[in-house]
């Protein structure tokens, strides 16, 4: 009892302060031999404060310790540019340095599973918005992005070509941020970005990919089913460390799966269509099915507020597809509804027996009950429709321009190359009635002057298309309808093997599909050098001109399409093309043939600036030099020219025709003296 009443050596407190959250104060005292109430008391005194602040602190830095790590990773993962500019929009390269583009690599924000990515259209836009600009942004999937074809027959090309013709004094950009395979969260996801963009307008066309797209309840590349979810795993995706971790994840899943069953969601022999399915069957009705109805209608809803709030007007489009020549992929009976195979097979006895009203909607029925989801259903017209009302915003009545284009309203494949994608006709009807539903509804202008408005079918004939873009599309097309859900899975994709190019154009095209770095423009040019070689001049101008509508901010295709006319003595068709080139890049080549085109008509007073505009960047130039002295000799500046043709002597002596010009000129100056 003695011992229990001497004061606590510091032995002893160092015991009490490590064990006083461990053991209880009875405890502590009889392992010490000293009475409770000293350990109480020395408890109570303070003695341990400092141990609860040591203890404080080791919790804290426990908790920060993880924090602190991801925070250096994420750091030096920024610093590596892991993963690279995810933006939708960057600076374009080189002499485009004025201009922002599409991110090519944007897609790698969606798409962590496959091992080719899909890209949005090679698109350029100001970065510096024009005073008298109007911006209008396209957010869609593949049928936007104008799938089959080249960034030539996107239906947004077009539409651009007549609203520029329609307003001349409008600098008018349409810019397209369309990817394959992806659906309402990517253009959800894209809002805040094209917002800064300072966009007059936006036009939507999706909802097919709304399942299989990237996100979607039934797709490969899903990150859940709940759109919540889904929208916070966006927001995470803006952190490299986030990608990196799923990038990680990503691989491990491919390479067990790979190990467990042979194959993976990447597989790389497989479509894009292919490898983008993991549910196969989503029976109409079906829970799964409510779940991608209800997330495009709150996707899109999004959208539109976000849109509202900003003060940019949006226009929506009804969906359209294939519902005459497209047999339903899936066929399955579903509660009490009927197979989707039994209601085509009806819908071909009505077609047959001439009811075709009968027939049109049975069609449509098939097309919905399709448990393959690759077709959207009448459901996603009527979530548009609702909205729009609900929104007072426009809707491009789709199907109504495509059923009237089509034998008894029936679409097939008179505008569709399979299930869903437009042929060029189709493409092109689009862009008519994106147009004028814009038109109707008194869009970018109160005003739209008839005398501007060209009919739609000039613009067909004349555009930049080629075989070369057909014989492209019609591969692709090949390719896709040799696998899945074209063929069984189990039969090899033999499209290309058995296929055997005759042509150059064809042999070109095969090269675009089987090299990554070989593009349709790099074809087109390739092929264009051919005819030029072989002194087909109109030829070589078609295949330039393709590519002015493919890269309208590029100069070359203009000067080259232009050429080639000039070559073919084909000069009226020639100038439009130079003027037009002027709004792109003022060149002297443009400067020199639209002067002398204007010479030989005898339109002196409008050559003469735009050959004087050559003269100052070309000074050397014997034929610019002898035309410009020709010029100024028809408007008696006799002096002027004798001047540029003493010049162009002494630059090439004995250039045809120059010195009896000169002793003309020579003589009525003297005749004048005397």
């Amino acid at each position: 009892m003695k011992n229990k009443n001497k004061p606590l050596t510091e032995k002893q407190k160092k015991f009490i302060r490590k064990h006083q959250h461990e053991l209880s104060v009875d405890a502590i005292a009889k392992r010490l031999s000293v009475s409770p109430e000293q350990v109480r008391r020395y408890l109570e005194a303070g003695g341990a404060r400092l141990s609860r602040k040591k203890l404080l602190l080791f919790r804290i830095a426990m908790v920060l310790l993880p924090v602190l790590f991801f925070l250096l990773l994420e750091a030096i993962l920024r610093l590596s540019n892991y993963g690279g500019n995810l933006s939708l929009f960057i600076e374009a390269p080189g002499e485009y340095s004025d201009y922002y583009m599409c991110n090519p690599n944007v897609g790698r924000r969606y798409f962590f599973m496959q091992s080719t990515i899909p890209d949005p259209p090679l698109e350029l836009f100001l970065k510096q918005k024009p005073t008298n600009g109007y911006r209008i942004f396209v957010l869609g999937g593949s049928t936007a992005a104008g799938y089959p074809y080249g960034n030539n027959i996107m239906f947004t090309r077009v539409l651009q070509k007549r609203l520029a013709d329609a307003f001349p004094e409008r600098y008018i950009e349409v810019i397209n941020t369309a990817i394959p395979a992806i659906n309402s969260y990517t253009l959800l996801d894209f809002m805040d970005e094209i917002l800064e963009q300072q966009p007059d307008m936006l036009l939507i066309y999706a909802g097919h990919n709304e399942f299989y797209g990237a996100l979607g309840v039934g797709s490969n590349e899903s990150m859940g089913k709940f759109r919540g979810f889904v929208k916070f795993y966006l927001k995470l995706e803006r952190y490299k460390t986030f990608l990196f971790l799923r990038d990680i994840l990503a691989k491990v899943t491919k390479q067990t799966s790979e190990w467990l069953f042979g194959g993976s969601p990447a597989k790389p022999s497989g479509t894009l269509m292919e490898r983008m399915v993991a549910e196969q069957t989503i029976p109409y009705g079906s829970p799964l099915y409510q779940l991608g109805r209800r997330q495009f209608a709150g996707n899109l809803e999004d959208i539109l507020r976000q849109a509202k709030k900003a003060g940019v007007p949006v226009v929506l489009s009804e969906l359209v597809s294939n519902i005459r020549d497209m047999k339903p992929f899936v066929s399955v009976a579903a509660d009490s509804l009927p197979p989707a195979g039994d209601v085509f097979r009806q819908a071909r006895v009505a077609e047959q027996a001439g009811e075709y009203d009968t027939a049109r909607q049975l069609y449509y029925r098939a097309k919905d009950l399709d448990a393959l989801r690759f077709r959207a259903t009448e459901d996603f017209n009527a979530v548009i429709h609702e909205l729009a009302r609900r929104y007072n915003v426009p809707v491009v009545p789709l199907r109504r321009f495509f059923e009237q284009k089509s034998p008894h309203g029936l679409m097939g494949d008179n505008l569709f190359l399979e299930h869903l994608h437009p042929n060029v006709d189709g493409y092109f009807l689009m862009a008519d009635a994106f147009f004028e539903t814009l038109r109707q509804h008194r869009m970018i202008s109160r005003e739209w002057k008839p005398d501007r408005l060209r009919p739609a079918a000039y613009y067909r004939e004349t555009w930049g298309l080629t075989e070369l873009d057909t014989i492209y599309a019609n591969l692709r097309i090949r390719i896709l309808k040799g696998n899945w859900p074209f063929k069984p899975r189990w039969q090899k994709n033999m499209a290309m093997a058995n296929y055997h190019p005759t042509t150059l154009a064809e042999s070109l095209a095969v090269k675009i599909i089987l090299n990554d770095k070989y593009t349709a423009e790099m074809a087109h040019v390739d092929l264009a050098k051919r005819y030029e070689r072989l002194g087909q001049y109109v030829n070589a101008f078609r295949e330039y001109y393709a590519n002015l509508y493919a890269t309208p901010q590029n100069i070359s295709p203009y000067i080259h399409a232009a050429n080639m006319l000039i070559k073919a003595r084909q000069f009226a068709r020639a100038l439009p093309i130079l003027y037009q080139s002027l709004k792109v890049e003022e060149t002297a080549f443009a400067y020199k043939w639209i002067g002398q085109i204007l010479l030989d008509r005898g339109n002196l007073d409008e050559a003469i600036p735009f050959l004087e505009k050559a003269l100052n960047v070309i000074p050397n130039d014997a034929q610019l030099l002898y035309n410009l002295a020709g010029a100024r000799a028809l408007q008696n500046e006799f002096e002027q020219a004798l001047a540029l043709l003493q010049k162009l002597e002494t630059i090439q002596p004995g250039f045809p025709g120059a010195r009896d010009l000169m002793q003309q000129i020579k003589k009525v100056i003297y005749d004048q003296k005397k």
